[in-house]
């Protein structure tokens, strides 16, 4: 699944907002009828004048700025650096010496609607597992307070004091249940959400056990009255 947009497409968005028109993409450098090199994009500035773009996704080195350099000589365009930055000083010098021009990308990646209905569903998927797979059966009445004092706390501070012990001892209890056993003590807010799960699975559970027994009552009697006919 791709996670954003990538260099390139970002590039493409940065140029066209600060003016430049993009004219083609990934234009091939030929010479003598043979293929040397490839350009991630041509385009046109504000005053006109043509550019070959290099995009990195990362930091640019001198290789990258004596590539980009080399493939406008061959087009007889301007040249371009869209990156992250230098990868060091002498890179960021050669780039002033030879009149590359740079654009800094953002530190981030754009999703679009499609990844983020992807990642969406991810999340989704993720939540529904750990509320399938989470177990029940071993929750005896003390672990079953712990779990109602964590579901109902906004901080491990406030569920230790619910339960009149301090977050130390609450820590030791918490890791002693079984429920609670793949949960990431950095986050709160996933025990909560555990605890949470667990204590909807118990209500569950009883709302189950009881139509259960209410089924067996009625089913004696509806046995019984036929034994009596």
């Amino acid at each position: 699944m791709r996670k954003g947009l990538d260099a390139e497409d970002i590039a493409v968005t940065i140029l066209e907002k600060l003016g430049y028109t993009v004219l083609e993409k990934r234009k091939p450098v030929i010479v003598g009828g043979v293929k040397v090199a490839e350009i991630d994009l041509i385009a046109r500035d504000q005053e006109g004048d043509i550019l070959a773009v290099e995009v990195k996704s990362g930091k640019a080195s001198v290789t990258d700025v004596r590539q980009v350099f080399s493939n406008s000589k061959l087009l007889k365009v301007k040249p371009l650096l869209v990156c992250k930055g230098f990868s060091d000083a002498s890179a960021l010098s050669l780039a002033s010496e030879l009149g590359v021009r740079y654009i800094l990308l953002p530190e981030y990646y754009l999703l679009t609607f499609e990844d983020f209905k992807e990642v969406s569903k991810e999340i989704i998927n993720d939540l529904l597992m750990l509320y399938l797979t989470t177990e029940v059966q071993e929750i005896n009445s003390e672990e079953e307070k712990i779990v109602e004092a964590v579901a109902n706390s906004s901080s491990f501070t406030e569920a230790s004091g619910r339960l009149n012990v301090s977050e130390e001892e609450l820590g030791r209890m918490v890791s002693s249940i079984s429920v609670f056993r793949s949960w990431d003590k950095q986050s709160f807010n996933q025990l909560r959400l555990r605890a949470m799960l667990v204590k909807n699975r118990l209500k569950e559970k009883r709302l189950i056990e009881n139509i259960e027994r209410k089924l067996d009552t009625l089913e004696k009697k509806i046995n019984d009255l036929k034994d009596k006919k």
